[in-house]
């Protein structure tokens, strides 16, 4: 079973494209319309958070989970789960004040 790929050049939209080697092990393309590099759409890997994701990470905030809890728990960075309450627009407050 052959799986085809037919790959358009982004900028002109020409299929006249050859490879053009390698880098950090991803495919170079060459298009023979308009000699501009690119590296294909199949290539290319989503590195953003699934919405199922945000929405497990807000509904363990306001149950009172913590920020490295929640990180454990759905095996992400706690970077990711920092970004997302703050593009939630979440106030991070402690629950202790221990230096009133």
């Amino acid at each position: 079973m052959k799986i085809q790929i037919t790959l358009t050049c982004p900028p002109c939209k020409s299929t006249n494209i050859v490879k053009n080697g390698k880098k950090t092990k991803k495919q170079n393309y060459l298009c023979n319309a308009c000699s501009r590099q690119f590296i294909g759409d199949h290539a290319l890997s989503y590195k953003g958070a699934h919405s199922n994701t945000i929405t497990l990470i807000m509904r363990m905030w306001v149950r009172g989970c913590g920020i490295r809890a929640i990180s454990v728990i759905l095996n992400i960075s706690l970077s990711k789960v920092l970004k997302t309450l703050e593009k939630q627009q979440v106030v991070l407050q402690p629950k202790h004040s221990f230096y009133d």
